[in-house]
């Protein structure tokens, strides 16, 4: 890619912008023009009542073709936007993606029943916490601050209105289309992350056509902050 080049950064369920702060400085100071949006119920940007379509939110961030990476939930709106919008995506990078329709294992499930019966009471400290299940064991005391601030600022933005949003699927879903990506793309999963995600990286490798799989060693579901460095030399790498 050239300098000065868009790069989209989406960011997980289990964050908002500012995980990505590490990549948005290194993108900078190597020349590229990254975008680090809150996608709509994270952050600064709010949920609204009605149809959501995250792939078109995307996409309206874009003037032109550009290198897309997702972590997570961003990962899967990554590959919809590569199969809906192939003429915006140059380059993708994944890192440990979410697909439509995933049959979770056990662990995620009870880390989620766990997070959804302190909804249940109204606790969203507890639910935060339950999200620390995602983490590498040596992610630090300020990374797990910033998860639980970030997913407690997700469950004040959505829990008022989720009951009166209707997210727009794209059809046919994604994990269907992968033979359709034909732009380079780099899988990175965390060494630390659930077993899921390494299954689910086999499954885009074989997928898509012209891939590369790294995985970062002590990092779990958020590489971006757990080991910033180490995710920034993979990206600066495949960019160039």
């Amino acid at each position: 890619m050239s300098s000065g080049a868009a790069v989209l950064l989406l960011h997980a369920a289990l964050g908002d912008s500012r995980s990505w702060a590490p990549q948005v400085e290194a993108l900078r100071a190597a020349g590229h023009n990254p975008i680090a949006p809150d996608l709509p119920g994270y952050g600064n940007e709010p949920l609204r009542p009605g149809r959501i379509s995250y792939v078109d939110y995307a996409a309206a961030l874009l003037d032109g073709p550009a290198a897309v990476v997702g972590c997570s939930f961003g990962g899967r709106v990554a590959l919809e936007l590569a199969v809906e919008r192939p003429e915006l995506v140059e380059r993708l990078v994944l890192v440990n993606a979410a697909l439509p329709g995933w049959d979770w294992s056990a662990a995620v499930q009870a880390a989620n029943a766990e997070e959804d019966e302190a909804l249940d009471r109204g606790d969203i400290p507890a639910a935060a916490e339950a999200n620390m299940f995602w983490l590498g064991p040596d992610a630090s005391e300020e990374v797990r601050d910033l998860v639980r601030a970030m997913v407690s600022r997700n469950f004040e933005l959505v829990l008022p209105v989720y009951e009166q949003v209707e997210s727009v699927p794209v059809a046919p879903p994604a994990n269907e289309r992968l033979g359709e990506i034909g732009v380079p793309t780099l899988i990175v999963v965390g060494a630390e992350d659930v077993a899921d995600m390494v299954e689910i990286a086999a499954i885009l490798d074989a997928g898509i056509a012209d891939t590369r799989i790294e995985t970062i060693e002590g990092a779990g579901h958020l590489p971006s902050l757990e080991r910033p460095d180490e995710l920034n030399r993979l990206l600066l790498a495949f960019l160039q």
